[in-house]
């Protein structure tokens, strides 16, 4: 015959599965949280810009160019948001080489902070064709491709 489960056990089962589901999630006002949007934001940007010149959405040349003047607002936000080794329990995706090799991480930054803003100013006096923002677009995904390789998990 089947027992009908205590419904006290049930919720503190169903209270630690809610809990668990939330382990990845980053505190919103911690470093990883803030960090985490601001990549996110980079995100909101980059993917539709990329889907126009991949022909996965109708490519819009104002579009295209609001995103790409919003991710030269936003480059900034994401680099003060990575603490110390040790100053945070929170998982992240950050390699140690963020802190073992700072210069080699600060050249990463710099080299997407140049390419977004050579995409922000081939863009700035509007865009018609994709050709026109292809090569530029192609720089800033190459520069976030080599701060993934060497400085994320």
């Amino acid at each position: 015959m089947f027992a009908v489960p205590n419904p006290k056990i049930l919720l503190l089962a169903a209270l630690g599965l809610a809990l668990v589901g939330c382990a990845d999630e980053a505190d919103p006002n911690s470093p990883e949280g803030k960090r985490q949007a601001a990549f996110k934001d980079f995100l909101s940007h980059s993917e539709p810009m990329g889907g126009m010149l991949r022909d996965r959405l109708p490519f819009d040349g104002d579009a295209f160019a609001a995103h790409a003047q919003a991710l030269a607002a936003s480059v900034e936000a994401p680099w003060a948001h990575f603490p110390e080794p040790g100053e945070t329990e929170q998982k992240h995706a950050a390699l140690p080489e963020v802190w073992t090799d700072p210069a080699g991480f600060a050249q990463a930054i710099d080299r997407y902070r140049d390419a977004v803003a050579e995409l922000a100013e081939v863009t700035a006096q509007g865009v018609e064709t994709p050709e026109q923002v292809t090569e530029a677009f192609s720089a800033v995904q190459q520069s976030c491709k080599g701060c993934h390789d060497n400085f994320r998990r």
